[in-house]
Formats: C-alpha cells, sequence, structure tokens
C-alpha cells in the first residue's frame, strides 16, 4: 500500500473534564505529503504528544474529550471519526505504528516476542514468515535479539524504547507516529534506530527535543509552545557532546557504598560504587546494562541478593525513578510533600517553571512535567542523599538547562549526595567551574568486580568440578529437557484434564493408593510443562501443616489409619491439579487455543488476556512504587490500595491505547486472525491423556476391588 498524506486545519483538543483547550492549531493549516517526514519539537508541555494522538486516531475515540477542525489522514476524517466515537477507524488502524512517549509501560502482551507479534496477527500475516520478520526488525531497531523471550517488565528504559520502536515497525506500516523514539538510548542505538526511522518509506510524524538524529534533507519542522505553533521549518539543533568531567573523589565521605552487591532476579554482576556527601555523581553506560538497578540497591528499594550496602540508618533517601508516574502515581504532586517542606517545594517549582501543576492530576501532564514534578518531591525533603534516573528525558534544552542549575546550586543543595543514570550529553552542564564537585562512572566497566554473576544460580560461586557438577544437576531438573522431548501440551488438553483430576480426586476413594494414582500423573504433567521440582517440594512443604491437621482430625474422629492417610492423599491429589498444574499455564496460548479451536472472538479474548496478563505486573509496580515511597515513611505503609488504585488508574488507558494501535479491533469471523503459535495436539497432549486414562484405570480397579473384598 502507498503512504497516507496529512491534512490538518484550525485543529483544537479540549480534553473530557477541561475548561480549555489543550491543543488550538486555530490558523494554521499542516501538510505532509504521503512519504513524507514531519518533525515536531518543542518545551515540555507544548502539546506534541496531543497532536500525535491526534493524528493516531486517538483523541475523541479512545480518550474522551471535543476534537474540532479539521484532520484528515489517508482520506480518513478523523474529527468524524471522534463524533462517531467509533474508535480507530480500521482502515488507519490496519496502517498505522505508534510508539508512545517515555518509561512507561506501553506494551499490551508481557512478553516482547508476543506483543511484537500481535500486529501481524492482527494484520492476518501468515505464520510461517512472523518469526523471521520480527527478527529482522528487531536488527533494525537495535533489539537485541536474547530479549525476544523476556518479560517487558523486566526491561530497562532504554531496552523498552527500542522494544516499542520494533512492535510499532515490525508490521511495516504506511504512517509511523513516534514520540520521544530515541528516549534512554545510549548514543550508538540511538544513532542506529534513528537511520531506521529515517529511512522508512512510511509517512512519518516525529516528536523529539533533539531532532538532529531523525532529519533529512526533506523533513518539515514545526515547534509548539503551550499547544500552539510558535515557529515552522526549525532547523534541528545538535546536542553537546560530553565534556571531560573533573573528578571530585576528594569532595567528601562516602555517603553509601556498594561492595559487591547484586539482587536477586536481576541479571547484573556483583558491583561496587561509593557515593560522596556533596558530589555529584554521574552513572553511564550501554542501554540495559543496569544503570537502574544500581541506582535501586543504593537507595535500599531493592534488597541485595549478595554483597553488602553499607550506609547510616538514619540516612534520608529520595528517588525519581524513571518512569516518573512510579513515584507520582495518581495524585497531585502536592499530596506528596509534607507540609513543613511546602516552602522548599514552591522554591524547587519555580526554579523548573511547573508551580502551575503542584496541583494537577499527573495523568494529564506530559512525561517531562511529570518528570519535573517527581524531581520537585524527591528534593524538597532536603535529603542526604538524592538518586535520579535519566531526570532529563523528555525535556527540552532550556528544561535540561535549568535542571543543571538546580543540581548545581550549592546552596540549595549543601551537602547532599547525587547519583544520577543518565545518557543524556546535555547533563555536561553539570561541570562548569563554579558548580558543585562532579565525577562520572561509567557501569558496569567502573563498577563491577572480576566475577560476573550474570547468570545467577549457585554454580557460580562453587569451585570448577562443583559447578560443573551443579550445571548438570539444574539441567536436569529443568522442565526444558521434557519440553524439548515430548512438547508442551495444549493449555485446552490440560484445562480439560485439571477439571477431569478435581472431579476424580473426589469421587475417588479417600485412600493413599487411589489418590496417589491420580496425583502422580498431574505432577508428572506439570513437571513436563514447566514448573520445577523444587517449587512442587516447597508447596509440599507449604501444605504440611494442613496435611497433618486432616490426619489428625481424622484419627481422633475414629477412622482407620489408611482412612486418615487417605484423605490427607485427597487433599495432595487436589493441590496437584489445582495448585501445581495450573501453575504453567500460559495465558497467550490458551487465548490461541480459544480462538483457533473454540471461534472466541479475537478482540475481547484479547482484551480480557491482555488485561490479567498485566496483573501481576500491576502488582509488582505498586511494590515499587511503595518501596520508593518508603524512603520517606519508616514503618507502616498504610497506601497499599491506594498504590495498587494507582497501577490500575495509570494502566486502564496505556492498555486501550496499546490494543488499539496493534490493530486488535481488525480481525473478524469473516477474517480471522493468523497466530504465531497455531493451537495443535500433539505427543504432550497424548502423554497426559494417556496418564489420565491410566490413573482413572487404576482407581476404578481400586474401587472394584475394594467392593469384592467387602462383600
Amino acid at each position: 500500500m502507498p503512504s497516507l498524506s496529512i491534512e490538518i486545519a484550525d485543529l483544537t483538543w479540549r480534553p473530557a473534564g477541561s475548561d480549555r483547550l489543550t491543543l488550538d492549531l486555530r490558523g494554521v493549516s499542516i501538510s505532509v505529503p504521503a512519504g513524507g517526514l514531519l518533525l515536531i519539537s518543542g518545551p515540555s508541555g507544548a502539546g506534541k504528544s496531543t497532536l500525535l494522538r491526534a493524528i493516531a486516531g486517538l483523541l475523541g475515540t479512545v480518550l474522551p474529550g471535543e476534537l474540532r477542525g479539521r484532520l484528515v489522514v489517508g482520506g480518513v476524517d478523523l474529527v468524524a471519526a471522534a463524533a462517531t466515537e467509533s474508535g480507530i477507524p480500521r482502515e488507519l488502524s490496519a496502517r498505522l505504528g505508534y510508539v508512545a512517549a517515555g518509561p512507561a509501560p506501553t506494551y499490551a502482551l508481557p512478553l516482547l516476542l508476543d506483543d511484537a507479534a500481535l500486529p501481524l496477527e492482527s494484520r492476518c500475516v501468515p505464520t510461517d514468515g512472523m518469526r523471521s520478520q520480527i527478527e529482522r526488525c528487531a536488527r533494525d531497531t537495535a533489539v537485541d535479539l536474547a530479549l525476544m523471550e523476556r518479560s517487558l517488565s523486566t526491561f530497562s528504559g532504554g531496552e523498552r524504547a527500542s522494544a516499542a520502536a520494533l512492535v510499532a515497525l515490525v508490521a511495516a506500516p504506511d504512517l509511523l507516529i513516534a514520540d520521544e523514539p530515541l528516549g534512554g538510548l545510549d548514543a550508538r542505538s540511538a544513532e542506529r534506530l534513528g537511520s531506521t526511522l529515517r529511512e522508512s518509506g512510511a509517512t512519518r510524524v516525529i516528536a523529539a527535543h533533539d531532532l538532529l538524529l531523525l532529519n533529512s534533507a526533506t523533513a518539515q519542522h514545526l515547534r509548539l509552545d503551550g499547544g500552539t505553533v510558535v515557529a515552522t521549518g526549525v532547523a534541528p539543533v545538535a546536542a553537546p557532546a560530553w565534556r571531560e568531567m573533573h573528578s571530585a573523589e576528594a569532595g567528601g565521605a562516602p555517603i553509601v557504598q556498594l561492595v559487591r552487591a547484586t539482587a536477586a532476579h536481576r541479571t547484573v554482576g556483583p558491583s561496587s560504587l561509593a557515593v560522596m556527601r556533596g558530589v555529584t555523581t554521574l552513572l553511564t553506560g550501554d542501554t540495559g546494562s543496569g544503570k537502574s538497578t544500581l541506582l535501586h540497591l543504593v537507595a535500599g528499594t531493592l534488597p541485595l541478593d549478595t554483597g553488602e550496602r553499607i550506609a547510616a540508618p538514619d540516612l534520608r533517601v529520595r528517588f525519581a525513578p524513571q518512569d516518573p508516574g512510579l513515584l507520582l502515581g495518581a495524585r497531585p504532586a502536592r499530596a506528596l510533600i509534607a507540609p513543613s517542606d511546602a516552602a522548599r517545594s514552591e522554591v524547587l517549582a519555580q526554579r523548573l517553571d511547573v508551580t502551575h501543576l503542584i496541583d494537577a492530576s499527573p495523568g494529564r501532564l506530559s512525561d517531562g512535567e511529570r518528570r519535573r514534578l517527581a524531581i520537585v518531591v524527591t528534593l524538597a525533603a532536603a535529603p542526604d542523599l538524592l538518586l535520579l534516573d535519566e531526570p532529563s528525558g523528555g525535556l527540552d534544552d532550556v528544561r535540561v538547562a535549568a535542571l543543571c542549575e538546580l543540581l548545581s546550586d550549592r546552596e540549595l543543595l549543601g551537602t547532599t549526595a547525587v547519583l544520577i543514570a543518565t545518557h543524556d550529553p546535555r547533563l555536561s552542564a553539570l561541570s562548569q567551574p563554579d558548580a558543585r564537585p562532579l565525577r562520572r562512572v561509567r557501569h558496569p566497566e567502573e563498577t563491577g568486580t572480576s566475577i560476573e554473576l550474570s547468570d545467577g544460580g549457585l554454580a557460580a560461586l562453587l569451585p570448577a568440578p562443583a559447578a560443573r557438577v551443579a550445571e548438570s544437576a539444574e539441567r536436569l531438573l529443568s522442565p526444558e529437557l521434557g519440553r524439548r522431548l515430548i512438547g508442551t501440551a495444549n493449555p485446552l488438553t490440560r484445562l480439560g484434564l485439571a477439571l477431569f483430576w478435581f472431579a476424580l480426586s473426589i469421587a475417588s476413594p479417600a485412600t493413599p493408593v487411589a489418590q496417589a494414582t491420580i496425583a502422580l500423573p498431574v505432577l508428572v504433567v506439570a513437571w513436563v510443562s514447566g514448573v520445577q521440582i523444587l517449587a512442587t517440594l516447597r508447596l509440599a512443604l507449604a501444605l504440611t501443616p494442613a496435611l497433618a491437621g486432616i490426619v489428625l482430625a481424622n484419627l481422633f474422629g475414629g477412622a482407620s489409619v489408611e482412612e486418615a492417610v487417605g484423605a490427607g492423599t485427597r487433599l495432595l491429589a487436589f493441590a496437584a491439579g489445582s495448585l501445581v498444574l495450573l501453575r504453567p499455564f500460559e495465558p497467550l496460548r490458551m487465548a490461541d487455543a480459544f480462538i483457533e479451536r473454540l471461534r472466541a472472538p479475537f478482540a475481547p479474548t484479547m482484551a480480557l488476556l491482555a488485561t490479567a496478563a498485566r496483573i501481576p505486573t500491576l502488582r509488582d509496580e505498586a511494590r515499587e512504587r511503595r518501596a520508593i515511597r518508603r524512603l520517606a515513611r519508616r514503618g507502616a505503609d498504610p497506601l497499599l490500595l491506594a498504590d495498587m488504585f494507582d497501577s490500575v488508574i495509570r494502566a486502564v488507558p496505556q492498555l486501550a491505547i496499546a490494543l488499539e494501535v496493534r490493530g486488535v479491533r481488525l480481525p473478524t469471523r469473516e477474517r480471522p486472525p493468523t497466530r504465531r503459535r497455531p493451537s495443535r495436539f500433539g505427543r504432550a497432549d497424548l502423554l497426559i491423556v494417556s496418564l489420565s486414562a491410566g490413573g482413572l484405570l487404576i482407581s476404578v480397579a481400586r474401587a472394584v476391588t475394594e467392593a469384592i473384598l467387602g462383600a
């Protein structure tokens, strides 16, 4: 298909519940030819994201409000579409790629490979070519192929930026809309992705503060401020390069030290770092190198797996994470500032030009505005240690200069130690001669130790022969061996057999033999399907008090030893079917099976799946938010439900947009979607059905034998 042209004239937007226009292009006419490139710049909160959402067809449809004027994309009148509340028109949705701004989660499905496949499935791309198409696009967008099977919730901010570009480009869209697509990337990854975006044959509308890597000879330029156009044909400005920075090892004594520290479930080797009092430390490194994890370890919001964190017990720490929504949630910034810190927060807000946003709902603000408010909240308490993760992300040059001036202010910050994780060369302004002492540390080259634990596990800590034995044992106990031999059972088969086993455990005699013949096949299926044997043993250990209680209760009630033990074994059989068997269920494979085998409607099923798959992420996000906020509240934290509510409020519009721009509404019963992993019945299904039949036969034979003997 050819690329799409764009026509904009007198466009205005007023969000629902607001009494003012947040986008006012009255008197402005913009025309982008098919295959053209429109670059949009402007200060934080200028309306760039709002204009991009309008062109993507999200305003007035997914996001409620009043859209007026003229907006025609590829011959589709989006103002008229917004008036009908019908969502993004199908003819536009099928040709759209969209990259949202900021490090907040913008995915629909938890695994990157699944999320990247969703736009292809929605557009009915043949299954055989999906994997190769995804991998080819991953190379173009600087996505490491090792990340494809990982959960997006574990990605760094830069890795999420690359993943978002991959998902937007994978279906070769005719219209590509990207909001700060290079944010959080190191220089090499940003240059590679910028080249991919420049050379794309699609019509491109890209908003960014640094346009240099995105510019081309035929690009049009538009500058916004306050929701209006203030200039056209604006030339991109080159970002300053890193300047040589003076070291400040003598700036003060260490305020926090990490010694060979690692975090559980994080693929980061042991790291050692000293943060000095009265010194600003810049932590740099490649995308995905673990800078954010290191900041969490310094803050104490992540528990140490190994190593040591040395800090005073009464150390006042404040942390502004890379995703400012983790700190702010859904409440205005003023609600997070103690009354005693109000005067200081007013000074800080004025310095960062967010005084008028202190009482605003974060959900209505741009990523850059939320980021500045998060810095105000963290600095308001005058902490001993201030941690900032990519604080300049989403900020224009003027705001970055104001931020550098603020963080260089000796009088305002005093002896506060500041640790900043960043890719941004504009923060070189912190090295001015009259500024606070500054040092630069590159991770992991200058923080790592000689022992690497990036793969985790016990083997890395053992002598070589013992390590090999431990590694071999780990492979044998891993479910991967079973998966390679017989494959993975279809989730519909497992669901049906789970229900069958539940009923059978209740209907069969309460004897150890009868119940064991039910439980053992279930455990075999569970181990083959992905449940670790050690996890099963931990489950059995957790059930031990309940088992002992059931056995003793039956014995005291007059039951025989066999009957009492059988009652306990029944609990094990039921637990095997419910807790163990259901654990390896993959929600996406279940949805695939329902859609393909049972003809379930694609859009509602995927929406339900995506919502269910997001729940663990929401829980983890709420925990991370609580850990960050506990830095200001020692002891009991009454905000668990509020933090979970914040996560839900933030996730709903994100998920709705993610599903829309991936074309989830496109397939119909007449034109069903393709599947990256078709639902099939194979050797694993035959095995577990055979095991179930064997268990049933033994159970029946046992019952018949008991009946004959009883007669």
